[in-house]
């Protein structure tokens, strides 16, 4: 008598989606541990600049799958990477594959990429595509192709989650619940990690992200990165640093080793383009395969100019002026009246 075997299921994947600073690897820190017992268990691939190893560091407290693409978006540069991270998917294990790509990857052809290619389509599905936004810094950004490019992410959203609702005036919440309703009004809509895990246990139900591929949005790369190794230094000292730059440096992500501190040897840190915000710090121990560095994105960055910057602040303690270094790894940054004026506007 011939066996029959089981017809073997389809692996989903969770693309999560962000602009930089929206709170993505937030979201998963709180999310991971949630599906850590259940019969699928995560297989994580994150997407950042230079230097995915810091932020996967982190994830890997809450999740045994962790796995860097460092470099470019996944979505075009780093697509490559992304098809062999998927090829190493196991076959014999029940996993959901979340994809964390980087805030300024362009979601259409990361959705084709994953949906359209006939080797991932045989063996992955259904696609889900969470969205992650700050309402605070929704449609605020410098540049006409981030908001742009931040409305497409809404637009091919599945699911989409806020956050930072407080910090937003209310005139700020109502013009979000209005654009996202007017961009998506067919994404569910989530309030918490707890919410979505109980939707990532009936994924046979969840609806395909619409391409709309005959106005696909142009996908400009005009974001560079750097990477600046950091010595130990005190805590003062990095949070008055990255308090430095202007908000044309869009996110500052990285590690570092602390010298004044008697509990913790190392923290994680970032900083938005927000300037009312103070950098987020979060202290722990340095996985070895880690190394103390910072990770710039932003236009036209002067390495040369950034790493020059931190001696003034390492070599005193006290409160330092020396805010001019702006001018010197941004040449065309504009006053900041002007600035506040354009984001008033927009």
């Amino acid at each position: 008598m011939t066996e029959t075997l089981p017809t073997p299921q389809k692996t989903p994947i969770i693309i999560v989606t962000g602009f930089l600073g929206a709170g993505k690897t937030t979201f998963l820190r709180e999310l991971l541990p949630l599906l850590k017992d259940e019969p699928r268990r995560p297989y994580v691939i994150l997407n950042d600049f230079l230097n995915a190893e810091i932020d996967s560091a982190t994830l890997r407290q809450v999740a045994d799958e962790v796995h860097a693409i460092s470099g470019a978006c996944v979505c075009c540069d780093s697509s490559e990477a992304l098809n062999n991270a998927l090829h190493q998917v196991p076959e014999n294990i029940p996993c959901n594959v979340i994809i964390e790509a980087n805030g300024t990857t362009d979601p259409y052809p990361l959705i084709e990429l994953v949906m359209l290619l006939p080797r991932h389509h045989e063996r992955f599905g259904p696609v889900i595509h969470l969205n992650v936004i700050n309402e605070k810094r929704w449609q605020k950004r410098l540049l006409p192709w981030d908001k742009a490019l931040e409305r497409a992410q809404a637009a091919t959203a599945s699911h989409i989650i806020t956050n930072r609702r407080l910090e937003a005036s209310l005139r700020q919440q109502l013009r979000v619940r209005s654009e996202l309703a007017q961009i998506n009004p067919h994404a569910q809509r989530i309030e918490s990690a707890q919410e979505f895990a109980l939707i990532l246990r009936s994924l046979s139900t969840i609806q395909q992200p619409n391409l709309d591929t005959a106005n696909p949005i142009g996908h400009s790369h005009h974001h560079v990165a750097t990477r600046v190794e950091l010595p130990p230094m005190r805590e003062e000292t990095l949070i008055r640093w990255l308090k430095s730059f202007p908000p044309e440096v869009l996110r500052i992500k990285g590690a570092v080793h602390l010298i004044d501190d008697a509990e913790y040897e190392s923290c994680f840190f970032q900083r938005t383009d927000d300037e009312t915000e103070r950098p987020y710090l979060s202290k722990g121990k340095l996985p070895k395969e880690t190394p103390p560095c910072a990770v710039f994105i932003g236009g036209k960055l002067n390495a040369a100019a950034i790493e020059a910057s931190l001696q003034p602040f390492l070599a005193s303690s006290s409160k330092s002026s020396h805010l001019g270094i702006s001018q010197q790894f941004l040449p065309r940054l504009r006053p900041k009246s002007e600035m506040k004026q354009n984001n008033t506007q927009s």
